[in-house]
């Protein structure tokens, strides 16, 4: 190779390195979610690489300020993209799911849906900051496609 092909060549690997760069970092409302008090947070990490919860329970007072965290960090795969959704009825699992398929955020106009954490990278994390539900248990699922069927766990609303 010619040392002005080389040139070239290096030049047009530097400029294709810069193109694989580090994904943005929080949005400006996802930082002041993280910097808000609240009563309690909740954790929701992702194993690594697989869609699923590492946690599939957890739980805070009923009334209680609470920020949801999914918690990205372990994922490198860029195909494990996950969120966390709320919702007020286990039987509307399955038809969140499918519907969050054909929405450009993954989040379906669905009245079973109480709360979510926006789509989240790997890497990353995000949350959403809600007042805890009455007592009583309620399902979570991640609504990134083909992700419901096994990314689910309970957040459990407990007694004050």
């Amino acid at each position: 190779m010619t040392r002005p092909l080389l040139c070239l060549f290096l030049a047009t690997l530097a400029l294709a390195a810069g193109g694989c760069a580090e994904p943005p970092g929080p949005s400006p409302e996802q930082v002041a979610l993280f910097e808000q008090p609240v009563d309690v947070e909740l954790v929701v990490p992702a194993v690594k690489n697989a869609m699923r919860y590492q946690t599939e329970r957890v739980e805070a007072p009923a009334g209680a300020t609470v920020r949801l965290v999914m918690d990205n960090t372990e994922t490198t795969s860029p195909a494990m993209i996950h969120n966390v959704v709320v919702l007020s009825d286990p039987g509307a699992i399955e038809r969140v799911g499918l519907a969050a398929a054909a929405e450009a955020d993954n989040i379906p106009d669905d009245p079973a849906v109480l709360f979510y954490t926006p789509l989240t990278r790997p890497g990353q994390r995000s949350a959403v900051v809600f007042t805890m539900p009455p007592a009583g248990e309620y399902p979570f699922v991640c609504t990134f496609p083909g992700h419901w069927a096994t990314m689910q766990g309970t957040l459990v609303s407990t007694a004050p």
